[in-house]
């Protein structure tokens, strides 16, 4: 039994993860759209989803290149626009269940930034101190 119930978990894990990708590209591809009409400020990349284990709750990650004021505005226009990219998503998807989606600023971006200025300053160091 115990080789079944690894392939069980395995398939799970495989599908979660399958659907965190179709989200990922589905909701890009949305709010591609929806930024031509100038809902949100700069410009805005969904960088990952992560779904909750029973499927219900997606964690919608993203990053604006942009002031901020952009990150809020657009924070805020996709708090206004979950429920209805949820029920485009259920119009275009053959899916059982949409997850109730929830956005959360990802950082991931400026940071990296940061940590490669970083690395120039100590570059630039080394090359003067040659």
């Amino acid at each position: 039994f115990p080789e079944k119930q690894n392939a069980i978990i395995e398939y799970m894990i495989d599908r979660i993860k399958r659907l965190e990708t179709l989200f990922l590209e589905e909701i890009n591809t949305l709010i591609t759209k929806m930024a031509a009409n100038g809902d949100f400020g700069g410009f805005v990349t969904i960088t990952a989803v992560r779904l909750s284990k029973d499927l219900a709750n997606a964690k919608v990650y993203f990053s604006v290149f942009g002031s901020p004021e952009d990150r809020r505005k657009t924070q805020d226009a996709l708090s206004l626009l979950r429920k209805e990219i949820g029920a485009d998503l259920r119009g275009r998807l053959h899916l059982k269940r949409i997850p109730s989606f929830t956005f959360e600023y990802d950082d991931t971006p400026e940071k990296a930034s940061r940590v490669e200025a970083i690395f120039q300053v100590i570059e630039k160091e080394k090359e003067n101190g040659k």
